[in-house]
């Protein structure tokens, strides 16, 4: 955390609504209390498939005034493990940053730091048990975002119920919130 700012990455493909969730956080996090949010998408020559990046930027102290990509989150979102052979990636891991992984299974901690805190959930089966799907296959954000909230404190279900309704209405909702309840209680801490 660098000046009371918390920068957070998301690195996911196009289509994995890594972008989305950026977005979701900062208005999550606003929700909850942090007096000011920047959320801030990478949009190149996307496809689906292809890597992007987004970032958020929160704080409760300070406004924030560096508008600029994060290079060194302390938080970092992997919606796709394949994401960590990366060079990019894998270097902007920095000793104490703690990644939020999407996976089921144990993850190859090998080259990365040792300060290093690991948690996991599979979104990715979440969402398929719940046919929480768009065309381009699951929709990993809130399943991912529940996670976060869990592992950090930052904001809580009921926040998130409270924004999903406004972005998306009772319907999306209901859906939203047994993915969201489910990751919620399933992240783990690995290392």
């Amino acid at each position: 955390m660098a000046n009371g700012i918390i920068e957070i990455s998301f690195a996911g493909r196009g289509g994995q609504t890594a972008v989305t969730a950026s977005q979701l956080l900062a208005k999550f996090a606003f929700e909850n209390g942090f007096t000011d949010v920047f959320a801030i998408p990478i949009i190149g020559a996307e496809r689906r498939g292809a890597p992007i990046s987004a970032f958020t930027k929160i704080s409760k102290e300070k406004q924030i005034k560096a508008y600029e990509s994060v290079s060194h989150p302390d938080y970092q979102f992997i919606f796709d493990t394949t994401l960590l052979e990366i060079p990019r990636i894998r270097e902007s891991i920095k000793e104490g940053t703690i990644l939020i992984v999407n996976t089921d299974k144990p993850i190859d901690t090998q080259g990365l730091p040792e300060n290093l805190k690991i948690y996991m959930v599979d979104a990715t089966g979440i969402c398929i048990e719940h046919k929480f799907m768009i065309s381009s296959g699951p929709i990993l954000n809130v399943p991912m975002l529940a996670a976060f909230g869990k592992i950090t404190g930052f904001y809580d279900l009921e926040t998130m119920k409270k924004v999903l309704m406004k972005e998306f209405g009772e319907s999306r909702t209901t859906l939203n919130m047994k993915v969201a309840k489910e990751a919620f209680n399933s992240v783990k801490e690995v290392k």
